[in-house]
């Protein structure tokens, strides 16, 4: 215990100082020695100043919540899955954000207060994300049997499906719509839609302590479902609730700062390794810190080599790496 509550204090630390670089590189960038000697003309840059600081605020808070609801959902959904290997990404959230934008542009054009504005398109986007990962469950859930393999090869499939018609609808429309539809699908932090995101974090609450609520409930769970259900846990009952939070808190993500699909293969399994531990709550704990950390010191990276890339992108090269592997140490074990 006390090493986990050391490893939990270090990584505290690095996550603080990286939100710290993170800032420090934008300051160094600004440029101060071009101010204005006109007084007027340097309260007009400094007003600027500060709402870029606030939207740079906003950023590493919304960093913050994805990273939370990622390493969660994932850590839970390998406790489902009894699978070290899987994430929720692969039920294909990140598809259906994009034929939702794409089929929104197609009946209503971009100038559409259903894509404008950012609270309803959020909440579009949200809640058919939700409805449909929901009609998932019910159809393939149904009469309290697992099906989770069954329910994975459904979701890629409609991955595949959704991306296709994504691709059909794209070429059938206005060059001018389809660069909209490409600038509002390729989510990364620095162009994240930052009014939502206290919109979120009442979400974001509810979610972490229905989650922490059932953390026990998850060690147990952890045994098998078998094992579980002689020891008293509602199996069926539990993880398909389990999964509502899962659809729920992905579909925010997504629609907050798009698909990072190896973000939370990478934080929950590394945690395992450090911790040694099968327990939710310090898994929980360390697992999120981590993907704060990369999230946020990855950006701070990509925001000094000039926007050469994306943090999505260095992280999916990190994780298929590390999913490798996991693959061969598992086949060995």
């Amino acid at each position: 215990m006390k090493n986990h509550k050391r490893t939990i204090f270090i990584f505290s630390l690095l996550v603080v100082m990286s939100i710290i670089i993170y800032l420090f590189f934008w300051m160094i960038t600004t440029p101060y020695q071009l101010f204005p000697s006109d007084p007027n003309l340097r309260e007009v840059m400094q007003k600027a100043i500060v709402n870029i600081l606030n939207r740079k605020f906003d950023q590493v808070l919304g960093m913050t919540i994805s990273a939370i609801l990622i390493a969660t959902t994932s850590l839970v959904f390998q406790t489902l899955t009894e699978n070290r290997i899987l994430t929720p990404s692969l039920i294909g959230f990140d598809a259906i954000f994009v034929t939702v934008q794409t089929i929104i542009v197609f009946f209503f054009t971009s100038s559409s207060i259903f894509y404008t504005n950012p609270y309803i398109n959020f909440l579009v986007s949200a809640g058919l994300m939700i409805f449909i990962s929901l009609l998932m469950y019910k159809l393939i859930l149904r009469n309290h049997k697992n099906h989770l393999v069954f329910l994975l090869l459904v979701g890629l499939i409609l991955s595949t499906l959704s991306r296709s018609l994504s691709s059909f609808l794209q070429n059938i429309i206005d060059p001018m719509e389809f660069q909209s539809i490409v600038i509002r699908t390729e989510v990364t932090v620095s162009n994240m839609n930052t009014s939502i995101i206290y919109m979120t974090i009442p979400i974001l609450l509810i979610i972490m302590i229905l989650f922490v609520k059932n953390f026990k409930t998850y060690d147990v769970m952890t045994l098998g479902e078998s094992q579980a259900i002689g020891l008293g846990v509602e199996y069926q009952k539990k993880m398909t609730f389990a999964l509502i939070y899962i659809a729920i808190a992905m579909s925010i993500t997504t629609a907050l700062i798009g698909p990072i699909s190896f973000l939370g293969l990478i934080t929950v399994n590394a945690s395992r390794e450090l911790l040694k531990t099968h327990k939710h709550l310090p898994l929980f704990i360390l697992s999120s810190l981590m993907a704060m950390l990369m999230l946020i010191l990855g950006q701070a990276i990509i925001v000094e080599t000039g926007y050469v890339t994306t943090v999505s992108v260095w992280i999916s090269l990190v994780g298929g790496i590390y999913m490798i592997y996991l693959l061969i140490k598992e086949n060995q074990g």
